[in-house]
């Protein structure tokens, strides 16, 4: 059943194509509504519902662009069926909600429960990608059309406003009528998305609180970032080093059947040199490909990682009756 159920997901997300559950429930069967949240729960823990049901019920709900009862329907598919290749579909529906985090735990999850997995260089690939996804700040303001200013740099935007921003620490001021209304200090993971209500006037906000517990978990969130990052390159590398040897290894094979083409013309060896000759590109065209993402992935790594230290400080300011105190990492 497990490989029918992994058939059925690769095949449905491939094409998109229409699903019919296989359930006897008749509420859910051909072309029916979709359920409610309450049916869909109830049917969800009927004993009677299959993962092959729950997952083609997800594929409706996928196509449908309702990517909420979807993870669910999936999610109850590989409870039934601990199929790992349904945490991908799940990691899909999630990047397709903005919830980048949730994404990556889900493919990394794949990765540990499949680890022999044939798409592992393309996964780590994707999480390696995912783990450079900006934040998201929305800026609110009590009186619409103010100013705003993000990390001392005056943005084109005016409350109410969507800034996309690198993971880490930023400072957002907002300014009205020649005055400041407010300052936040935000500290903002990969793929999320933070509410900033700027209010009446107020003293300075401080968002950032740095305990034990939590420096220990941003060293290892950190750890994790870059060790994937590290497969990632090297994945990559790997490739691109496996192509290089394939393409001079064909392109000398295919200057060999040249030789002997001009010695021994035939149709046969004209034939056999041409496909040398264009599997030797192609693997040289790999080759550059694979070093080029290799190269991208390692450089805006370390560059993000340069910026981190640069901003590492600890800065205290008293603004008259308020103070404000600012943690940068």
């Amino acid at each position: 059943m497990r490989s029918l159920l992994s058939t059925l997901l690769i095949v449905g997300l491939a094409a998109h194509a229409a699903a019919q559950p296989a359930s006897d429930t008749s509420k859910l069967e051909g072309g029916a509504p979709l359920p409610s949240d309450d049916e869909l729960s109830a049917w969800l823990a009927s004993p009677a519902t299959t993962a092959t049901d729950a997952y083609e019920l997800g594929v409706r709900f996928f196509e449908a662009k309702r990517y909420e009862p979807a993870e669910q329907a999936w999610l109850r598919a590989y409870d039934l069926e601990r199929d790992p290749t349904l945490l991908v579909a799940v990691a899909d529906t999630r990047h397709r909600r903005g919830d980048e985090p949730g994404a990556v735990a889900m493919l990394e999850q794949y990765l540990v429960q499949r680890p022999d997995a044939p798409d592992r260089a393309s996964v780590e690939t994707r999480i390696a990608t995912l783990l450079q996804s900006p934040a998201l700040l929305r800026i609110r303001s009590k009186e619409e059309g103010r100013a705003i200013l993000l990390d001392g740099v005056p943005s084109k935007k005016k409350t109410p406003a969507e800034l996309e921003v690198d993971p880490g620490t930023h400072t957002v001021v907002v300014v009205g009528e020649g005055t400041q209304v407010g300052e936040i200090t935000v500290q903002v993971g990969y793929g999320e998305v933070r509410d900033l209500d700027f209010g009446a006037p107020t003293t300075d906000q401080v968002s950032v609180e740095q305990s034990e517990e939590a420096k220990l978990a941003k060293q290892l969130a950190i750890e994790n970032e870059d060790q994937t990052i590290r497969r990632a390159v090297i994945s990559t590398g790997s490739i691109a080093a496996a192509s290089l040897v394939t393409g001079t290894v064909l392109g000398f094979l295919a200057l060999q059947e040249n030789r002997t083409y001009d010695s021994q013309p035939t149709q046969q060896s004209a034939d056999r040199g041409e496909r040398l000759a264009l599997f030797a590109d192609l693997s040289f065209g790999l080759a550059a490909l694979s070093a080029i993402t290799s190269f991208t992935l390692f450089m805006t790594h370390k560059n993000k990682r340069k910026r981190e230290g640069e901003s590492a400080r600890l800065q205290i300011e008293t603004r008259g009756v308020g103070a404000s105190a600012t943690l940068r990492f």
